[in-house]
């Protein structure tokens, strides 16, 4: 559980600096190691958590109008995530490709368009909003809709701020919803499950402080292009990931 805890600290500063990352980039890692299941169990778990410490400390900055468009536009979705992961779960790694791969021709996208064109225009409303509901099913599906999720609200939310607390928020009713989903239909969680969320306590606390001072020093012009930098990280990651339960 060493393993555990080290993925976990350090994805959960991820998090903590642009909102989201403790599950898109932690779970690839964790599954090589605890299986899909138990890591999808104990990190998305652990990130509602850190997403409630952040909301709850950074509320001011919340956009309550576009938490509610996302709120309300996710969650007729996030049932299909459900019923696809409970026909699906033997096919993780595959899953896990196709999702990664998707991520990365999203970010990578991004950053040519921001960086080599200079082009800081929005996307398309149609693109923005496929990626919104196709975010919201694999979000209900194995918690890695955020990069996906992320692709509208960055359109939204230009101020660093405002997009970390209102998407934090965004993570606390999504995974709050998966938990309570995988604990009483699914009946996943176990004892040493729970302990070993209780026991991560601490570097959640920890991991939200550092993260935290982290966040200030990005400038907001650059953050977009900092969120596109882990999307692209974590979807490498995921083939990375897919590929070695494959083998």
């Amino acid at each position: 559980m060493i393993y555990y805890y080290i993925v976990l600290f350090i994805t959960q500063i991820l998090h903590s600096i642009v909102g989201f990352g403790s599950t898109s980039i932690g779970i690839p890692f964790l599954s090589l190691a605890l299986g899909a299941e138990r890591s999808v169990l104990l990190l998305s778990t652990a990130g509602a958590l850190l997403s409630l410490l952040i909301a709850i400390t950074q509320r001011k900055d919340i956009l309550y109008r576009e938490l509610f468009i996302i709120i309300l536009t996710i969650f007729p979705f996030m049932p299909i995530g459900f019923l696809l992961f409970s026909r699906l779960r033997p096919y993780d790694a595959i899953l896990r490709l196709i999702m990664g791969t998707v991520v990365c021709l999203v970010a990578s996208r991004e950053l040519w368009r921001r960086m080599v064109k200079n082009n800081h225009k929005d996307p398309p409303k149609g693109a923005v909003y496929t990626a919104l509901g196709v975010g919201a099913i694999l979000e209900g599906m194995i918690s890695m809709g955020a990069a996906l999720i992320n692709f509208y609200a960055l359109s939204r939310m230009k101020d660093k701020r405002n997009f970390r607390a209102t998407m934090v928020a965004v993570w606390v009713f999504t995974n709050t919803v998966s938990t309570l989903f995988r604990a009483f239909i699914l009946k996943a969680y176990s004892p040493p499950i729970w302990m070993g969320i209780l026991y991560a306590i601490p570097l959640i606390f920890l991991a939200f402080f550092v993260g935290n001072k982290l966040h200030h020093k990005i400038p907001n012009e650059r953050f977009a292009n900092v969120v596109y930098m882990i999307q692209l990280v974590s979807g490498v990651i995921s083939i990375g990931g897919g590929v070695m339960l494959l083998l």
